[in-house]
């Protein structure tokens, strides 16, 4: 692309675009759920990471096919697949258990910050266009604050077990939310210069 520096973020549009509707659709699900049941908000959460991870393992495909930098891809993927299966597959009669329920948190957190912090790196190493590159520094910045949110504090007494996983995981959803409209702005944003891209090609061929 015309506007990166770097190939981190050479991925099809369709990447970006589909990650962005799934993130987004997963944050609505998880903001505006009135349950409290760890059961249904862990399968929620750990399909999520699942349909993530299948996309960006494709993405490696798209990328290896053209020769750019897929190891990162590769490595995003295989992180949110460990993620997506450490939640589904922990889920048994003691999922209300506290110690289990921080567990989660902590994952989900820990994910957030890893990132957003790449997500920072990204966005002032690879762009030259001041509109994507400062979108995706704030994406992080936001990012890091929700994953210290999500860290911080303990659930009173008066608080269940259930109650406590919801408001952490509301703040997951927030973050999906804002990281999903980044990247469906960016994955739009991707695919009009790809079309203007190959316009330019086009023409100069002709020209010849």
């Amino acid at each position: 692309m015309s506007n990166t520096k770097r190939k981190f973020i050479e991925s099809h549009w369709l990447t970006f675009a589909l990650k962005g509707a799934i993130s987004v659709v997963a944050s609505l699900c998880l903001m505006f759920s009135r349950s409290n049941d760890t059961h249904t908000l862990t399968h929620i959460l750990g399909w999520t990471m699942f349909g993530l991870a299948f996309i960006e393992i494709a993405n490696v495909v798209y990328r290896k096919v053209r020769s750019n930098n897929w190891g990162f891809p590769l490595f995003l993927g295989i992180l949110e697949l460990a993620i997506s299966i450490a939640l589904l597959y922990t889920v048994d009669p003691e999922a209300t258990d506290e110690s289990l329920i921080a567990t989660r948190v902590a994952i989900l957190a820990g994910y957030v910050i890893f990132a957003s912090v790449v997500t920072i790196v990204m966005g002032f190493m690879s762009f030259n266009n001041i509109t994507d590159r400062y979108m995706w520094v704030i994406n992080g910045m936001i990012g890091s604050v929700l994953a210290f949110l999500m860290l911080g504090g303990t659930s009173s007494a008066s608080d269940t077990a259930g109650i406590f996983f919801g408001t952490k995981v509301l703040v997951f959803g927030v973050y999906l939310l804002v990281n999903g409209l980044t990247d469906l702005f960016f994955g739009i944003h991707a695919r009009d210069m790809a079309i203007e891209q190959r316009e330019a090609r086009r023409k100069a061929r002709r020209s010849k």
